[in-house]
């Protein structure tokens, strides 16, 4: 019994030890932090792809001013020597009939507003990708956490059984079986700890900030948020605010004022010019007026093309449409199966799990308890764990696939 004493006591001195020390293993300093707001912001601000859309804008935006009133006259001079020796100037401007400006101009406008849509759209999508990297970070950190508290016991229960080994309290393999769930443990961290790289650099990539750095998600994962969505609902809403589909129906105006400038182009350009001549000491002046006959080229190429493309231009909207309803659909299919998942991991199940592990691994230390039992009911408890983070990680997975498949924030539906 003094003997049996003695090891509990050891046991007891051992493990209030190590609760201050740190696991054996070195972990990277993070202390970049970052919130999900900040991410976003940066992203938005620094994404390459972001800031060529935004180049591509600007060179819109001065195709349109570029569009000039008038085109430039033309001057012409001819001079003719010798006995009769004489010299032309004749200025002439060209008129574009049948408002083939205005078209172009309208053109332009739209194809202004179609790159400003892009600009939108790639913005709806590397929203949701910062958001999903950001929680994905936030996940693997939860789980290495988990997974660094769980070294530090198994460290803990190693040392343990080697006290009562030495005691002859019990087996080799038991303190095998424990130096086992130990290397475990570690592997798991190291393995969470690679992840956790590849997505620092994922995230770094979305927000255009130094590859190198190792931003630290703050804020955990949220809880579940309040969703009383219906299906139909949501389907008007992303078909009419998706900046994808609206560009789609732009190229609807898009091909129906490029036929009309077609057809416009089709009307022959009117030039007027005004002659001097000056020959034999005389000067003469006149009016020349000028315009191409079409006979042979009625411009019909063109007209055709445009035609044509304003079926392409109707299944191309009809099949986005499509999409979009899909999109949506799958979207909230998988946040009510997110939900429905989620509800297995109350607080309630959680809390139990910590109270019956905490309760197995003092019973161990007080030698009322088996090394598998403690090791069981660990391995229970982080398995639990961590199918809740997943299940949690899921379901906002899911509620950002279903913001950006309507195109705007959950707030925003009516």
């Amino acid at each position: 019994m003094k003997i049996r004493l003695g090891v509990t006591i050891a046991i007891l001195i051992i493990y209030f030890l190590t609760c201050n020390v740190s696991p054996i293993t070195t972990f990277a300093v993070q202390n970049d932090e970052i919130n999900l707001e900040t991410a976003i912001q940066t992203a938005l601000r620094e994404n390459p792809i972001l800031k060529v859309i935004r180049e591509k804008v600007k060179v819109a935006q001065v195709q349109l001013n570029s569009i000039a009133l008038l085109s430039n006259p033309e001057l012409e001079s001819e001079f003719i020597g010798g006995s009769h020796a004489e010299q032309i100037f004749e200025l002439t401007k060209t008129f574009e009939l049948g408002g083939q400006r205005r078209h172009r101009k309208q053109i332009a406008k739209i194809n202004l507003e179609k790159v400003n849509l892009e600009l939108t759209d790639e913005s709806r999508k590397l929203i949701k990708s910062v958001k999903l990297a950001f929680y994905q970070l936030i996940l693997v950190q939860e789980k290495l956490k988990l997974a660094k508290e769980i070294i530090k016991h198994n460290q803990q229960m190693l040392d343990m059984a080697r006290i009562q080994f030495d005691a002859g309290d019990i087996s080799v393999t038991q303190v095998g079986l424990a130096n086992i769930q130990l290397q475990s443990a570690l592997r798991e961290a190291a393995t969470l700890e690679s992840d956790l790289q590849l997505i620092q650099l994922d995230l770094n990539g979305l927000m255009g900030t130094p590859l190198d750095a190792t931003p630290t998600a703050t804020g955990g994962l949220p809880k579940k948020a309040p969703t009383n969505l219906k299906l139909g609902t949501l389907k008007t809403h992303a078909l009419a605010h998706r900046a994808d589909l609206k560009s789609l129906r732009l190229n609807v105006n898009q091909t129906e004022n490029t036929h009309r400038l077609a057809k416009a182009a089709n009307i022959p350009d009117l030039s007027i010019g005004g002659i001097a001549e000056r020959s034999f000491g005389s000067t003469g002046f006149g009016v020349k007026f000028s315009i191409p006959l079409p006979l042979f080229d009625w411009n019909r190429a063109e007209i055709n093309a445009a035609k044509a493309q304003k079926q392409v231009d109707a299944v191309e909207i009809t099949n986005s449409e499509r999409q979009i309803v899909r999109e949506v659909t799958a979207a909230f299919l998988s946040v009510n199966a997110a939900e429905k998942n989620l509800k297995f991991y109350d607080s309630n199940l959680l809390k139990l799990l910590n109270e019956n592990l905490t309760l197995t691994r003092s019973a161990y230390e007080l030698g009322e308890a088996e090394l598998l039992e403690v090791i069981l009911m660990q391995n229970e408890y982080v398995k639990t764990r961590f199918a809740y983070f997943d299940a949690l990680a899921a379901y906002h997975k899911a509620f950002i696939e279903l913001e950006s498949a309507i195109g705007t924030s959950i707030e925003l539906v009516q």
